[in-house]
């Protein structure tokens, strides 16, 4: 308001005329805009001239919101008043344009403020994106049975339970018990990798439990792990022991659950940094306390495709590879195909091969060759034009693994054309290494179902019929096949072996060594990493006689599974005492001596042939049962 509406509202007489006040309110210059130095030179007042000012003649420096209103609509019939500076703030402002000007006469002009540029996101990154909608299985559920179902069965399950704390890889049941104080941290570790590199902490306490927990493994006692379990309800790797423990009891419901609230545990204590999500968070899988996250995932995996909950267990194979995606210590890329494939997320492993064949050669792989030609044969189902891709892709599959179509088709039940089956090139399988034989096993009996759709068989058999003239003609992709299978596939990664031991695939397991197969027994920690990073020693143990991986041995465990030759003599006076502990050991062992001897001197009678019995002649030939 100004100084003129002011005393007439106070009504006084002397008011000055509208000439004489746009003589003062005239401005030197026309303000152009908004005055950048208007806080400068209102703070560049005196106190002498703040107290010496009348306040009835002060004029605001900016109109306020409802004068401004008033003035647009009166359409510019009076102009803007501009303030009025006193001559001190003239010499002020032209100090502050002469130093700008001399700074910048001296220094050069300022330099433009741009924009911090956004880098584009790794094409492998956008590819294992991870959505946190599909992490969950229950989402799935309720498209698969309806929302309604499933809202009743957990209404049903939590009636009367406290809710814990929602999490993003399963849903917490009400019963279990609370992970806030479990022991478990997680910090951020130095790494010369990319993206951010985290590793899981024991407290002392825990660590103190950790060690119980092996000292029990080693004593081959549950009962011991279970006691660990109940005072402690949130110790990992006492979770996973006896989930194995119950599925081998048959239990899966039971080992289910305790993976998922080992996967909740280890949540909880996430570090705030550490996002599945954001596809930059990693775990180094040498250190000893980030393994059971990738085991318990892993086992989660397997038992979420289980409930045919494929487009969950995809993303969660998503987060296997991303944790690490250079050493991928659990081979989760042996398997990311076929729930791929079941979750009909054809395009999505289109796209994984076409960026990240280049860098890890996923073409050397059986599963990844033939799931890619199945892929776009279902692609090209909705557009045609990817038809001469599948076969294209198809033939080369059939080229480079020949051995995986005989097997393939033996387990779909169909009888291959006899063109085929009795083609050298099909059934001569010297050439193929061990290394790519366990490969080939393990698809064929993980994805065989993908195989078995109608419209698959006639496509397949087409292009089968296409490849006999290729190889009949000998090209050089079929010469080049035949000396890389010699050449390649010389020997299995450990990560492999691992992934093998953890499917638990009894027919690919038989194909491991031995070395490889007796480490399945550790289930909370199968096949270590060489170079690991271990925080815990297990216990030193000596070896008794029930250590010999025997049939007989293992019989005796189960006869006797607390018991171990080794541990030490009850005191004297004590409930069995020493006469009674050597006298059972000296039992056992006598028993194990004469089981031995009894089996190692058994011998068959020959049992003379009846007279209707007789061999025919083609019997007893030389190499006919060689």
């Amino acid at each position: 308001m100004s100084s003129r509406a002011l005393r007439k509202m106070r009504n006084e007489d002397d008011l000055p005329s509208p000439e004489e006040e746009d003589e003062v309110a005239s401005p030197a210059r026309k303000p152009t805009g908004a005055n950048a130095f208007s806080l400068l030179l209102n703070a560049s007042c005196s106190e002498s001239e703040d107290k010496d000012e009348d306040p009835e003649d002060i004029v605001p420096s900016q109109p306020s919101t409802a004068e401004t209103k008033k003035k647009k609509k009166r359409k510019k019939k009076t102009g803007k008043r501009a303030v009025v500076q006193s001559s001190e703030d003239n010499l002020d402002l032209d100090e502050v344009e002469a130093s700008l000007k001399w700074v910048e006469n001296t220094l050069g002009p300022a330099p433009a403020v741009q924009a911090p540029k956004v880098l584009p996101a790794h094409p492998l990154k956008e590819v294992l994106g991870i959505e946190n909608k599909h992490l969950n299985p229950e989402n799935e559920m309720k498209k698969i049975f309806g929302s309604r179902v499933v809202q009743t069965e957990n209404r049903r399950k939590q009636r009367g339970r406290v809710q814990l704390r929602g999490s993003v890889l399963i849903t917490p049941k009400p019963a279990w018990p609370s992970a806030n104080r479990s022991g478990l941290s997680m910090r951020i570790v130095e790494s010369e990798k990319d993206g951010q590199w985290f590793t899981w902490d024991h407290s002392p306490q825990y660590q103190s439990v950790q060690l119980d927990f092996l000292s029990a493994v080693e004593s081959m006692n549950p009962d011991r792990i279970m006691k660990i379990l109940n005072n402690h309800p949130m110790h990992i790797d006492s979770m996973l022991q006896m989930a194995e423990i119950c599925k081998m009891g048959e239990d899966s419901a039971m080992a289910a659950e305790l993976v998922e609230r080992t996967l909740y545990a280890l949540e909880s204590s996430f570090h705030p940094c550490f996002n599945l999500a954001a596809g930059s968070s990693h775990l180094d899988y040498r250190r000893q306390e980030n393994r059971s996250f990738f085991i318990a995932l892993f086992r989660h995996i397997s038992y979420v495709s289980s409930r045919a909950c494929y487009r969950t267990a995809l993303e969660l194979t998503k987060i296997l590879l991303i944790l690490d995606p250079d050493e991928d210590p659990l081979a989760a890329i042996l398997m990311v195909d076929f729930y791929a494939l079941r979750a009909r997320e054809y395009k999505w492993l289109v796209e994984l091969h076409k960026v990240w064949d280049r860098t890890r050669n996923l073409s050397q792989l059986p599963n990844i060759s033939y799931s890619l030609a199945l892929a776009t044969f279902h692609l090209s189902l909705s557009d045609p034009g990817l038809t001469g891709s599948a076969d294209q892709y198809l033939q080369e599959a059939l080229v480079h693994f020949p051995e995986v179509l005989l097997p393939l088709l033996d387990k779909c039940s169909i009888d291959p054309d006899s063109r085929v089956s009795t083609h050298p090139y099909f059934l001569d399988t010297r050439c193929t290494k061990p290394a790519l034989a366990t490969l080939t096993t393990l698809y064929v009996e993980r994805t065989h179902h993908c195989w078995k759709e109608p419209e698959v068989l006639p496509w397949l058999e087409r292009n089968c019929s296409s490849v006999l003239q290729i190889i009949n003609a000998k090209g050089e992709n079929v010469l080049k096949s035949i000396e890389y299978r010699k050449t390649r596939y010389q020997g299995l990664p450990r990560n492999i072996h691992r992934h093998v031991l953890i499917s638990e695939i009894s027919s690919v397991i038989s194909q491991l060594p031995v070395d490889s197969s007796r480490a399945a027994t550790v289930s909370w920690d199968p096949l270590p990493p060489q170079d690991s990073i271990n925080t815990y020693l297990a216990p030193p143990r000596n070896p008794t006689v029930l250590d010999d991986p025997s049939s007989l041995s293992l019989f005796f465990r189960s006869i006797l599974p607390n018991f171990n030759p080794a541990d030490p003599l009850p005191p004297a006076g004590a409930e069995g005492g020493h006469e009674g502990a050597r006298d059972l050991r000296h039992s056992v062992n006598n028993l194990l001596a004469a089981m031995r001897d009894l089996l190692g001197n058994i011998e068959v009678p020959d049992v003379p042939l009846e007279a209707g019995d007789e061999a025919s002649e083609d019997e007893g030939q030389p190499g006919e049962w060689d």
